[in-house]
């Protein structure tokens, strides 16, 4: 598996790449696995090839939210490298992640501008996708964002068959099951069973959904410029 399909470690010079290669490790991560709790401090950097993470945030009503879903485009755990971090790291759709020691990507950053000008740049791209679901759960009616969950996952997965419950997209919007449950009967483009969720009609779904999905769309993977 070639570390490179992160692309966060493809815009890397081969000098610098070089440095961190022979320190990645290979893993493979399930879904729902925690990485790091909120308010402790990650001692692991993650550059994700084709698993999806998820910075989660509980609410004051008891339930959680995905305020930023990061794959191949980002790397996650900067936060350890200067303190605590406020988000619980979870895996939202389980493949495989590079994992770096924060310590050891610590003794590169001020000695290579590179390295640095990498993690300042996914560092923007996680602030960019937090300021945009936080815009969208204000703004945005529950089939609107359940539209946009659904055409993320599948551009993301590839697949037109996504395994997942109710509760899971519960978790990951903010929202409480039975509303899930209520707004999936009303979205139009997706045919539902226990646990299966079949894409049959995605432009349907682009129609139904929100700006936002398409302004995210700029930092999907197979489109992203970190220059931003």
């Amino acid at each position: 598996m070639n570390p490179k399909m992160n692309q966060c470690l493809a815009t890397l010079p081969q000098s610098d790449y070089a440095l961190i290669l022979p320190h990645l490790r290979l893993m493979s991560l399930g879904a729902g696995e925690i990485l790091n709790e909120a308010l402790s401090r990650p001692d692991k950097l993650y550059f994700p090839v084709n698993a999806l993470i998820a910075l989660r945030k509980d609410t004051p009503d008891s339930l959680s939210i995905d305020t930023a879903t990061i794959g191949a485009e980002g790397l996650l755990g900067l936060s350890g490298l200067t303190g605590n971090s406020y988000f619980q790291t979870i895996v939202a759709e389980p493949g495989l992640v590079y994992q770096l020691d924060s310590v050891y990507m610590q003794s590169l950053i001020d000695l290579h501008p590179m390295i640095t000008k990498m993690c300042m740049q996914a560092a923007q791209l996680v602030i960019r996708k937090v300021s945009m679901e936080l815009l969208c759960n204000h703004y945005h009616q529950i089939p609107q964002r359940l539209s946009r969950w659904i055409l993320t996952r599948h551009d993301y997965l590839l697949a037109d068959s996504l395994f997942v419950t109710h509760q899971a997209i519960s978790d990951s919007l903010g929202i409480r099951r039975e509303a899930v449950s209520l707004a999936l009967m009303n979205v139009a483009g997706v045919s539902v069973s226990r646990g299966h969720l079949e894409i049959t009609d995605r432009k349907m779904l682009e129609h139904q959904s929100c700006a936002c999905y398409f302004q995210l769309k700029q930092v999907h993977p197979n489109q992203i410029s970190l220059a931003f």
